[in-house]
């Protein structure tokens, strides 16, 4: 009883988990304004609205507003931010978000409609910063990036020593040396709207170690912030301010975590006689099938009701043409 309550409690937390949306940089044509909470979910329709594609679902957000459609964003530059609920960041516009989705789905749903507009673009880039140089290996844009010069700590609160704190120092490197290669005179921004996408993931596993309020985790959200807000001056020069750069940050992560402790292991689940796992489509093609059925089931119903009340000697021509009575013509 104890184990399925404290499983229902993670999914509650799960869903519920506590995130930030922070807009560093936008056009001018486009303004944030209040602190009204917005889902996560609803991102790509944010972002869609900044660069002039069509939004696909509606939703009642007030925090944006958009003042000309023909000034638009020329690029969408996202920093995602794995297992914090804040980043702590001074400058830009919050939002309180609900992490309703994974950020990588948000991705995905944004990088199916640069795709869509321009399919003969390259024009959406997604870099893991924990994956060093070979994820940026195929990537025009940061060909440059050779070398990655190691950031040196400079409090003794961040040890190479300890795994946790060499692998942020290693991601923190690794941007600083994206950030060089942004601001290069040989990067030109594309024609088409790009969409650029940067993942930190270590800050979790040095946050859990330290704890949130440790001295470790506050100089690490320091570096990290210093090397956002180098980021969003390389790109706001790039594209000459027009371009959104905004940063998500949630902690769902922590939440699911909680959910795979409650697992014994995962041989156990093979014991569970659980349901296969069915496609996005099987609820499409359930309910077309399921009306469908019903429609036919009536009409049919109304057709046989329809014949069985004729009268054959006024309404159906194939009695009249049949009638003993008939005239014939010799």
């Amino acid at each position: 009883m104890w184990s399925s309550l404290l499983c229902f409690s993670a999914v509650i937390l799960s869903v519920y988990a506590t995130g930030e949306f922070s807009v560093l940089k936008h056009p001018a044509s486009v303004s944030f304004k209040g602190h009204d909470h917005i889902k996560q979910s609803l991102l790509p329709e944010v972002y869609s609205a900044c660069i002039g594609f069509t939004t696909e679902q509606d939703s009642n957000w007030q925090g944006m507003y958009l003042s000309d459609p023909f000034d638009l964003a020329k690029a969408v530059v996202t920093v995602a931010i794995d297992g914090i609920p804040n980043t702590g960041l001074m400058k830009g516009h919050h939002f309180p978000m609900k992490t309703d989705e994974d950020e990588a789905e948000v991705y995905n749903v944004m990088a199916k409609r640069f795709r869509e507009h321009y399919p003969n673009a390259n024009n959406d880039v997604r870099v893991v910063l924990s994956k060093g140089l070979y994820e940026v290996e195929d990537i025009e844009a940061f060909l440059g990036v050779k070398n990655i010069k190691p950031i040196k700590p400079t409090s003794g609160a961040l040890k190479m020593s300890v795994e946790e704190d060499r692998q942020f120092l290693e991601e923190m490197s690794f941007l600083n040396a994206l950030v060089e290669s942004i601001k290069s005179a040989s990067l030109k921004p594309s024609n088409a709207p790009q969409l650029i996408w940067f993942k930190i993931e270590s800050l979790h596993a040095l946050s859990d170690l330290h704890g949130e309020n440790s001295t470790a985790t506050k100089e690490a959200k320091r570096m990290m912030n210093q090397a956002i807000e180098d980021l969003s001056a390389a790109y706001d020069k790039l594209y000459d301010g027009k371009v959104l750069i905004n940063v998500i940050s949630s902690d769902a992560s922590h939440t699911r975590r909680v959910r795979r402790a409650t697992k014994e292991g995962e041989d156990e689940l093979a014991d569970l006689n659980l349901a296969p796992n069915y496609t996005s489509d099987y609820p499409v093609i359930f309910n077309i099938i399921l009306w469908f059925g019903v429609a036919m089931f009536f009409s049919l119903l109304a057709i046989c009701m329809f014949i069985g009340n004729m009268d054959p000697g006024r309404d159906s021509i194939i009695y009249r043409m049949t009638s003993t009575r008939m005239k014939k013509d010799n």
